[in-house]
């Protein structure tokens, strides 16, 4: 069988890892076995131990390609909105609690997607340590949209309208069929206008 060049490797690289984020973010790392997600990046099993020495060696490129992928959509949404950080903030808002984000984790937000696995002790290392690094994205990414919002400091509220929105579009995605999911899903908006 003849080598594939280094251009044509990477781009297999670059397909594993964009398959496994989707993957993962979708059924978990744990929910997705090696031939899976191979067959998602259109190689074959066997391929896997030419680009990465481990399943959680890959789950940490998965987890930092999610958190790259959405970092520039805070730039993006201040930009379309002229620098107006209260429209964007809303625009940003009004997106994450979206029925359309509960109903499809694969293309969403790898805090929401990504958290139970973090929290798992095999997890606790590197894979760990990437999802910390990229938690700390969004944080930054919604306070640069943070005006001058009250007498709390921005990084702290910050964090609060973080946990606000992944909590209730995890507990929303518990309860998906049931009426209080689109509740969990209105309540953060409606608390997030408010302030």
């Amino acid at each position: 069988m003849p080598r594939v060049s280094r251009k044509q490797a990477a781009e297999n690289h670059a397909a594993v890892i964009e398959a496994a984020a989707r993957l993962f973010k979708t059924h978990g790392i744990n929910g997705v076995s090696v031939p899976e997600l191979m067959a998602e990046a259109g190689l074959t099993h066997g391929a896997f131990y030419g680009h990465f020495k481990s399943k959680e060696e890959l789950a940490v490129a998965a987890c930092e390609q999610a958190f790259a992928e959405k970092k520039q959509l805070y730039a993006d949404i201040i930009e379309r909105n002229k620098g107006d950080k209260r429209a964007a903030l809303t625009e940003f808002v009004n997106r994450y609690t979206a029925r359309a984000h509960r109903d499809q984790p694969g293309p969403g937000c790898p805090v929401a997607a990504f958290a139970d696995d973090a929290a798992r002790e095999e997890f606790k290392g590197s894979v760990r340590k990437a999802f910390a690094t990229g938690v700390e994205g969004m944080i930054e990414g919604v306070e640069a949209m943070l005006g001058g919002r009250g007498k709390v400091a921005k990084r702290e509220q910050a964090i609060a309208d973080v946990a606000l929105l992944v909590g209730s579009l995890m507990l929303a995605r518990a309860t998906k069929g049931q009426p209080i999911s689109d509740e969990f899903l209105l309540a953060a908006r409606e608390a997030l206008a408010a302030e």
